[in-house]
């Protein structure tokens, strides 16, 4: 009995937090000189987490509207953010309770600038989105200062590490334990 309680839950535990229903995702980002960066930073995801989370790349301004993910590139934001994702939600079943909220369109905006007014090299924004992406997905930030997902990140790391990994696992296969 106490095992099943476990598992049982474990998985309401993952499948409480905000997901997206099907993949892969399309996102849409203007042709920019970042644009290398920041796809790159989204294979990576793609790719560390087995295909579990997958995206298509799109770069029409006529595909912008009926994109899932759309980044946007600003020169600074406030507070010297690095960005700053915006989730919105689609409920389905009628239920504004039971926890089955799922990500419908998501904004992603990314200073391409520092503090000082510099432009930040391209490692700087793929690592930058490292972090992003995986809010995008769903993936709490960490406490854990090795995780890409480190709340105070200082932008460095860039590759996808197990902590997320597993995390992403939570959220979109059933049978992950």
């Amino acid at each position: 009995i106490l095992v099943s309680l476990f598992l049982f839950t474990g998985s309401a535990f993952a499948y409480g937090y905000p997901r997206w229903f099907s993949m892969p995702l399309t996102v849409y980002m203007p042709k920019t000189e970042n644009t290398v960066a920041v796809q790159s930073a989204f294979k990576a995801w793609q790719t560390g987490t087995k295909s579990t989370v997958r995206f298509i790349f799109r770069t029409s301004k006529n595909l912008a509207n009926i994109s899932n993910i759309n980044v946007i590139f600003v020169d600074r934001l406030s507070d010297n953010k690095a960005y700053i994702v915006r989730n919105r939600f689609a409920q389905f079943g009628g239920c504004r309770t039971c926890g089955n909220r799922y990500f419908n369109n998501s904004d992603v905006m990314i200073a391409t600038k520092d503090a000082d007014g510099n432009e930040l090299p391209p490692d700087k924004i793929k690592a930058v989105t490292m972090q992003a992406v995986g809010q995008i997905v769903g993936v709490p930030l960490s406490e854990d200062e090795n995780s890409i997902m480190f709340k105070d990140s200082d932008f460095t790391k860039s590759s996808v590490t197990q902590d997320a990994v597993k995390s992403v696992w939570r959220l979109y296969k059933p049978s992950y334990r």
